[in-house]
């Protein structure tokens, strides 16, 4: 017997199903759009930092980059270093150290012994090689710069829509103005002179320091900038110093200014200070808006790194609101220039070198220090290319370039690269390293460029060898020092590429040498 059912029964029971159908429909799309929320949320978290250049150059001209130079070549394939150091530990925030074969340190290397070109051999063919510091031959460089890079079509964004893209495990937040001045707390007139007497220095090598920043104070163009080429037109010189450099007016500025800021002279104190704010307003005037500079000449890596440098040693000295934001734009170029492989050379987006990406190294520890930022795998990638460089498992000899031979200065660069980025004092390949500087000393007829390098690993190294470097270093330096005419308290180029650089460039270095006792806080221990 069938039972009828009522009209309004019929009715409720449709309603429910409706609501039901709704809750369940409604509760769907609730999640889904959470869910595309979430996804839109994390890419915009983790899209690309770096804008990138177009058409990345191919090194033609002065920084042409047919592998086979090295060394200092600032402009035309012509550089030096002049070093802002750092200690092995302190790298971006969040950044882990990276793994590799130098850092395992099983290979053969006998340490504390006599190392030698041959010893510090190549560790892919087991073949040993001499040490040189003569050009690379661009056969066997394994790099081929007769190939212009593949040109690239990227969009540089605008700088404060990039470094708000930034979070806060990308690197460094800036320091409370109470915060210590970490590795430059040597440069304050009292600790500069603790620190002189006790490191090595003498009463002669603060005054050769003096008449060197003298000497560039006169030779410092009206403008604020120095420049390498024709520094002797500027002042009352008119020709009478010797041996002028290649074009690169951003370069001769970076080395004009970092000595002056490496004897603790600002432009908030000490009887440099005009000097030194004319010098930082014309690289902040040179400045393009993407970071870069325009009077880097050929070589404009190179020349980028040296004001980089420059400009983040001033800050991180004085916190200078002005010059944090040209400061940063600066190292922001230098994070979208790296190569995928981690290095850097003549040209944006370019296989990279050693002496190239040691500038780059320096002045972006010396952004540590200041506070600025930068994305935490920019170090980890230049371990991976100082891994392709060495010559042995350890690390203690590096290369120009991958496939090219061990040179002095290439091993002093790759080993102070290696103190910045991650490496303490108990790695075998920094005590193998050290041992193989000691048996190429500074000399007469050698290179500025590779004694500043050196300089600097020995002095953070300390100890014996330390004191044994320094003797030499220390008193050849003072022995070279120009004395007399215009000329006096300058120094001339020596040999390698210091040449190519000229006397700003030569001056430069050698007076950056000669500040090493308290111009960098020893970090290792």
């Amino acid at each position: 017997m069938n039972v009828a059912t009522e009209p309004d029964e019929i009715l409720c029971d449709s309603q429910h199903e409706r609501f039901r159908t709704r809750v369940v429909v409604g509760t769907l799309i609730g999640v889904m759009t959470c869910l595309l929320f979430a996804l839109l949320l994390m890419l915009i978290i983790w899209q690309p930092q770096a804008g990138g250049f177009a058409g990345a150059g191919s090194g033609s001209g002065a920084g042409s980059g047919n592998g086979t130079r090295e060394g200092p070549e600032t402009c035309d394939a012509n550089s030096s270093d002049a070093n802002a150091s750092g200690n092995d530990n302190a790298t971006a925030a969040g950044m882990t150290e990276s793994s590799t074969e130098a850092s395992s340190g099983n290979d053969n290397l006998k340490t504390g012994g006599d190392p030698s070109a041959a010893e510090i051999g190549t560790a892919e063919s087991g073949v040993a090689e001499k040490s040189s510091t003569e050009p690379l031959p661009a056969k066997g460089t394994g790099v081929d710069d007769s190939k212009k890079p593949l040109a690239q079509t990227f969009v540089v964004p605008a700088i404060d829509e990039m470094q708000a893209q930034r979070g806060a495990d990308e690197g460094a937040e800036t320091p409370t103005a109470a915060s210590p001045p970490g590795m430059f707390a040597g440069r304050n007139a009292e600790q500069r002179k603790k620190l002189a007497e006790s490191e090595g220095g003498s009463e002669s090598s603060e005054a050769a320091v003096e008449n060197g920043l003298k000497w560039l104070a006169k030779h410092q163009d009206k403008d604020g900038r120095w420049s390498l080429h024709n520094f002797n037109a500027a002042g009352d010189c008119n020709g009478q110093c010797s041996m002028t450099g290649t074009n690169s007016d951003a370069a001769g500025t970076g080395f004009g200014l970092l000595p002056f800021l490496g004897a603790g002279y600002t432009h908030k104190g000490g009887k440099y200070q005009t000097t030194v704010r004319k010098s930082l307003d014309w690289l902040i005037q040179d400045q393009n808006k993407d970071g870069s500079f325009r009077s880097t000449g050929g070589g404009n890596m190179y020349a980028h790194g040296i004001a980089s440098l420059a400009l983040c040693e001033a800050y991180a000295m004085t916190k200078d609101p002005s010059l944090k934001t040209p400061a940063q734009r600066a190292i922001d170029f230098i994070v979208r220039a790296q190569h995928a492989q981690g290095g850097w050379r003549y040209s944006p987006g370019m296989a990279g070198d050693t002496s190239v990406t040691g500038w780059q190294v320096i002045a972006m520890r010396s952004a540590q220090q200041g506070g600025l930022r930068f994305p935490k795998d920019v170090l980890p990638k230049v371990a991976q290319y100082l891994d392709s460089v060495q010559t042995d498992k350890k690390g203690a000899g590096y290369r120009y370039m991958p496939g090219g031979s061990i040179t002095d200065a290439m091993v002093a660069e790759g080993l102070l690269c290696r103190i910045y980025t991650s490496w303490n004092s108990k790695r075998p390949g920094l005590d193998a390293g050290v041992q193989y500087l000691l048996t190429h000393p500074p000399r007469n007829g050698g290179e500025l460029y590779y004694w500043y390098y050196a300089s600097q690993v020995m002095h953070h190294y300390g100890g014996d060898a330390w004191h044994e470097w320094n003797t030499q270093m220390r008193d050849l330096l003072l022995n070279l020092q120009s004395k007399e005419g215009h000329e006096s308290g300058s120094w001339a180029p020596q040999g390698g590429h210091d040449r190519s650089g000229g006397r700003v460039y030569a001056t430069s270095l050698a007076l950056l040498t000669l500040e090493v006792y308290y111009r960098h806080k020893r970090e290792l221990q």
